[in-house]
């Protein structure tokens, strides 16, 4: 126990020297000068299940506010006309203490109800998508940022001293 004590007593001590000399104001000097703050890297998968869960909300995770507020208005406007028809073929529909098949349903009430949950899977499954790959295109912007230079002219130099060679180079990319 006193051991313990003692090395907790003297690491404090220890790791204001690990961190370099004090500026006046008492915090640590960086000894490069420069502090790098990156942007966390996202994770498609997690921009995907988010977008499964609650479409929209991948893409504000990847920062796409502009299509993930499109895609919440659409959830929206699904979950409105959901309600709707509830009520409307529950109104329709229901006799006294008998159960709705669904050979008594309409046909064009039957077209209505599977196209709705054909649209609904076919936003989700669209949704789940953009958000895969809103995340890799904002990794790709943020963490190779030659990407994007990719249609410019690229001139390279080398000299080689075996055989005395300068070598120039001219590339473009089709």
């Amino acid at each position: 126990m006193i051991l313990l004590a003692a090395m907790a007593a003297v690491a404090p001590a220890r790791a204001a020297d690990v961190t370099g000399p004090k500026l006046e104001n008492g915090e640590a000097e960086d000894p490069e000068g420069l502090v790098m703050d990156e942007p966390a890297r996202k994770d498609p998968f997690v921009a995907g299940l988010l977008s499964w869960e609650w479409p929209g909300l991948g893409q504000f995770y990847t920062q796409n506010y502009a299509i993930g507020s499109l895609f919440l208005l659409v959830d929206i406007v699904q979950k409105g006309l959901l309600v709707y028809l509830l009520f409307y073929y529950s109104d329709k529909y229901t006799q006294q203490d008998e159960m709705v098949k669904w050979d008594h349903i309409e046909s064009k009430d039957q077209a209505i109800m599977i196209g709705y949950v054909f649209s609904v899977l076919l936003v989700r499954v669209w949704c789940v998508l953009d958000a895969v790959f809103s995340a890799e295109r904002y990794n790709r912007e943020i963490y190779f940022p030659y990407w994007k230079y990719q249609n410019r002219n690229r001139f390279s130099f080398s000299v080689e001293n075996e055989p005395r060679r300068i070598n120039f180079a001219y590339t473009r990319s089709l």
